[in-house]
């Protein structure tokens, strides 16, 4: 009997799907599929097709309306994507401090199914897979139930179908502007400028930064990047320009010797992201900046020239930020931005310096500006830690303190400031494009269940020269510096991130409108590990200028960390179920007593 040109089945979303998983998934007959949510909710879907002994063109997917009764919601509510792969280099390729030329990796890369293409159509080599990304959103308006509908895949003659029940629960998901568990993802505006070619913060780019930004808000992230010197971070991300990552505010050394600045930028890029309902704050990089250097252009001569601000001889360092940081509180207060913009640092010593020098600077109400930083030592230097309306603390450092900081995050909680996890290169798990996309969900689960207020991750979308081809870096892990694509395409990973918010989201509410849920909820985040099993690769010197090691999941890890998150997502279901039944009581009573 002649094969089926095209097969199919229902995965789950946790893992990555291969060439190399071709044989396995033909073992695999799954059609239907059970899926919950709550309302204003996204629930989530997989299926991989596999094409038999000949090439297939004109592979099209279909959704219906998914009913309850009379009532539906609409097809135009289900999202599907084909996953598009995209190449990566599998070792660590070091550091920029080490590569300051850039030099690429010459190492073995990899295909990785990564890139969510919403697209109508695609085609399929003899013997390929191709995956299919299913987002049913959920409106806030429909009613609790179980809903069934169908998603079709179409190929010449060929048709596959797959049939879902989606319960949706007496529960709405906050909108993400009110998320008590949020993101930040440090956004890189110069970058899109280049890569679309575009005169920076022109009418061209700022409409290409609003759709930009929208789906940055989408994902609850409220927290704006910006630049203050050229540089902040030593030119470590990618650009073809000679600076990498340009200052927003312009440095001009007068002919007297005094400096003025020029804050088109900045001003432009804050006044889209107010007009977008989006600041929460901005936060401003760096007053430490790497290697201590401050850009500038000279009036005399015309040249940029280059200032040393160290904190090192605090006197000099003083005497050049002083009159930066007192113009600059004097615009934003007359621009009424004061309460947003904050001073950012990235795990820099010594920031007492920086920090006491920020507090001298008042503004015409005796404030000065909120501080914030990634700051790893919170053990050992509470003077700094204090300071700060905002910390976000690494993976590794949490691993080696986590009572500490269980107790920290508690602490700052009660005095009103923030506390966040970030992962970085060689954290693992982690979310690059080698990584398997449950990794991304392990990792705010991972920071739900000690307590934080969100997740912090460097960056959103610092985009290689070509990153819907290949997401090596010079520096970095591929696909460490971005995790969207160009024209707002989702990375897988996003998703799983994206996801793993929403879900801890309805813990926080949870825990929150019903205090009788918040020791389930413990118990079932108490669950959740602090580590698995990995591999390390080391990048010999022939792959990459620096030989650091990459830290990849071992197989029975991969298989390990699936089943845990799907006993998470369980338990959050049957809390949920819980949460749900008291919604639908509170209502019947209301309901009564009008």
């Amino acid at each position: 009997m002649r094969e089926s040109l095209l097969n199919g089945t229902i995965v789950e979303s946790g893992l990555h799907y291969s060439r190399e998983s071709y044989e396995a998934l033909r073992e695999i007959h799954k059609d239907k599929d059970y899926l919950w949510a709550w309302k204003n909710d996204k629930a989530l879907s997989e299926i991989v097709l596999l094409s038999g002994d000949k090439p297939l063109n004109d592979i099209h997917i279909c959704t219906s309306d998914f009913v309850k009764g009379t009532e539906c919601i609409p097809s135009t509510c289900i999202k599907t994507f084909f996953v598009k792969e995209v190449k990566g280099f599998i070792g660590h390729a070091g550091w920029y401090a080490y590569n300051k030329a850039g030099i690429m990796p010459t190492g073995p890369r990899e295909m990785f199914p990564d890139v969510l293409w919403e697209d109508t159509v695609c085609s399929m080599p003899a013997l390929s897979i191709q995956s299919i990304w299913i987002e049913i959103q959920v409106p806030e308006d429909v009613s609790a139930g179980i809903y069934e509908g169908r998603v079709e895949v179409h190929c010449e003659e060929n048709k596959l179908s797959f049939d879902y029940q989606l319960e949706v629960l007496e529960a709405v998901l906050p909108t993400p502007e009110h998320y008590l568990f949020d993101v930040e993802y440090w956004q890189h505006p110069y970058n899109l400028a280049e890569y679309y070619q575009l005169e920076p913060f022109s009418k061209a780019h700022l409409e290409k930064l609003k759709e930009h930004m929208q789906c940055y808000q989408a994902l609850g992230g409220q927290t704006i990047t910006a630049s203050i010197v050229e540089e902040a971070w030593g030119g470590q991300t990618y650009s073809q320009n000679p600076i990498h990552y340009p200052s927003m505010i312009k440095w001009i050394r007068k002919k007297d010797g005094t400096f003025s600045f020029d804050y088109t930028h900045f001003d432009k890029w804050v006044a889209l992201n107010l007009e977008l309902g989006l600041l929460q704050q901005v936060v401003c990089y760096s007053m430490m900046p790497w290697e201590s250097k401050i850009l500038y252009k000279d009036e005399i001569s015309g040249e940029q020239k280059v200032l040393i601000a160290d904190v090192g001889d605090p006197k000099n360092y003083q005497a050049v930020w002083r009159p930066f940081l007192k113009d600059f509180v004097k615009h934003i207060e007359a621009k009424g931005w004061f309460e947003y913009v904050c001073i950012g640092f990235d795990e820099r010593h010594q920031m007492e310096v920086a920090l006491d020098l920020v507090d001298e600077v008042k503004n015409s109400k005796g404030k000065s500006m909120k501080k914030v930083a990634a700051f790893n030592d919170f053990v050992g230097n509470k003077k700094v830690s204090d300071q700060l309306s905002h910390v976000s603390v690494g993976l590794e450092e949490i691993r080696q303190n986590v009572e500490a900081f269980k107790v920290e995050v508690m602490n700052r909680k009660k005095l009103g400031r923030k506390t966040t996890l970030y992962t970085a290169t060689e954290h693992f798990p982690n979310s690059f494009v080698k990584s398997i996309p449950v990794e991304s969900y392990w990792t705010i689960m991972y920071a739900g269940s000690l307590g934080t207020d969100g997740f912090l991750r460097w960056a959103f979308d610092a985009w290689v020269e070509n990153p819907l081809q290949d997401t090596t870096h010079a520096s970095f892990q591929a696909g460490d510096c971005f995790l969207i694509y160009p024209d707002c395409r989702w990375s897988v990973r996003l998703a799983k991130l994206d996801e793993g918010v929403r879900d801890m989201n309805k813990l926080y509410v949870m825990a929150k409108k019903c205090p009788e849920l918040e020791g389930p909820i413990k118990a079932l985040l108490n669950q959740v590990k602090c580590q698995y099993d990995y591999d390390e690769v080391e990048t010999p010197p022939t792959w990459a200028v620096a030989g650091r090691s990459a830290k990849w999941a071992r197989e029975e890890s991969k298989i390990e960390m699936l089943k845990d998150m799907q006993k998470i997502k369980e338990g959050i279901y049957a809390i949920s179920k819980q949460y749900s039944n008291q919604e639908v009581l509170s209502l019947k009573i209301k309901k009564n007593s009008i």
